[in-house]
């Protein structure tokens, strides 16, 4: 698989669930309003195990992590539905891109 197609499917997954992603130097996380109970970092880590040296071929594994960025105060009912679908559909999301075992082959 090469790192477009990753991209492609995490993009595309993120917005099945409801979500924006960015693209950044470590990997990919769902674009920040301000307003956003959860927090989704999806990291791109080189498996030296499955690096071919002499082929100077990488193994890149895709790796999702979520957590709750904001809650206190005295939310209404409203704002508490509203997080806990937002935290609900992260925690799915995560959940679906860790199971794909996702994964590209880099060049170097």
């Amino acid at each position: 698989m090469t790192k477009q197609e990753v991209n492609e499917i995490i993009t595309s997954k993120a917005a099945e669930y409801g979500f924006e992603i960015e693209e950044n130097s470590m990997g990919w996380n769902n674009k920040r309003t301000g307003q956003d109970y959860i927090n989704i970092q999806i990291f791109q880590n080189t498996n030296l195990d499955k690096t071919d040296w002499e082929k100077r071929i990488g193994c890149i594994e895709i790796e999702a992590n979520a957590s709750v960025s904001r809650m206190g105060g005295s939310p209404t009912p409203e704002e508490l539905l509203k997080a806990a679908d937002e935290i609900a559909r992260g925690a799915k999301f995560t959940a679906e891109l860790q199971s794909m075992g996702l994964s590209y082959e880099r060049t170097f």
